[in-house]
């Protein structure tokens, strides 16, 4: 399966009419619509949000996430997530619908252009472990039934929309991309509990993959500092980094990252900076494509191939954008697909 742009669509818009978004995403991502979050449009537009509606057992709480999965009908709730991951059809799929501001046009893009690709972002099951607590406040990891609920519950909310983007546009490639903000906690977690190792979070993604990696391009993204190997040794068919903040996240692991790349791995450089409005008034094309050949330098000074390292990259924007008046933020966006132009 390939991808048919070097630039990936992400993140949180400071848009307030589907009009206007959705005249973005037809200029610059004809050939890979997203799903922006529009938290202006929505305030409950959340990726957690997107990646929860449905799913049985969770109730948010003054900004908490909890599972309570003790009432009759949550276990019965819980079976039928079950059931659905293990023999997953449209009908039963169904259920685990989400939402979204800007969905049905999303679709209706997909539909009219018959876009290669179309690019979706999820909470990965890693953070969604993390960020959901139960009833005693435990590291539900350690608990293999919970563990399973997190990679099912991941696992069909990806199916349902894979399934969707196949009912309005047969030919179009998905690409599911989990975010995992947490995955940099890894390392504490195992400090602190003996039961949590790499295996263990690895073997969630092998879960997830072995269920939708057949019927999309699927990625792990995280904008902090983590190990990549995680992924890489799941399976992955994408990795997206920081690349701005983070530039030498990869070049500790040239070896894994050369191995990636030789069976077919993308890497996203999330290269353009967003971090404020004066940041991004001063960048431009060249100066961002002269930090990008800098940073690829780097990992090729690792010890990966020039060659692997050129034709395995993407690039985006480094983050969401909802925080920037909305000229900059286009203006990042626009960056980003130049940038794609230039590669």
């Amino acid at each position: 399966m390939k991808i048919k742009t070097k630039s990936i669509p992400l993140g949180s818009y400071p848009y307030e009419s589907i009009e206007s978004i959705t005249k973005m995403v037809v200029k610059l991502y004809e050939k890979m619509p997203f799903i922006p979050l529009l938290p202006k449009l929505d305030e409950n537009d959340t990726i957690i949000n997107r990646t929860l509606q449905g799913i049985p057992g969770i109730v948010f709480n003054n900004g908490e996430i909890h599972l309570k999965a003790s009432s009759t009908q949550a276990k019965k709730d819980i079976v039928k997530l079950d059931k659905t991951y293990n023999h997953p059809s449209t009908e039963n799929l169904d259920d685990y619908a989400f939402d979204a501001p800007f969905l049905q046009k999303f679709l209706n893009i997909i539909k009219k252009y018959k876009s290669p690709n179309a690019c979706v972002h999820l909470l990965g099951p890693f953070s969604l472990s993390q960020m959901v607590i139960n009833n005693a406040s435990e590291q539900m990891l350690l608990d293999k039934n919970y563990r399973k609920f997190f990679i099912q519950a991941a696992t069909v909310k990806a199916l349902w929309i894979i399934d969707k983007i196949k009912e309005f546009c047969p030919s179009t490639t998905p690409i599911i991309i989990f975010d995992e903000p947490l995955l940099g906690q890894v390392g504490t977690l195992k400090r602190e509990h003996e039961g949590i190792t790499s295996d263990l979070v690895t073997h969630m993604y092998v879960r997830v993959l072995e269920k939708i990696q057949k019927k999309s391009i699927v990625g792990i993204q995280c904008f902090e500092k983590c190990d990549w190997k995680i992924p890489i040794s799941a399976g992955v068919d994408l990795i997206s980094f920081d690349a701005y903040n983070n530039p030498n996240n990869l070049c500790i692991i040239p070896e894994q990252v050369t191995e990636f790349i030789q069976r077919g791995g993308l890497i996203n450089w999330a290269i353009v900076p967003v971090m404020t409005e004066n940041i991004v008034k001063a960048s431009n094309v060249e100066n961002i494509m002269d930090r990008l050949r800098v940073t690829f330098k780097w990992l090729v000074l690792a010890g990966v191939p020039e060659e692997y390292v050129n034709k395995s990259a993407l690039v985006s924007i480094q983050g969401n954008v909802n925080h920037l008046p909305l000229l900059f933020a286009e203006k990042a966006t626009m960056l980003s697909t130049q940038l794609g132009g230039r590669l």
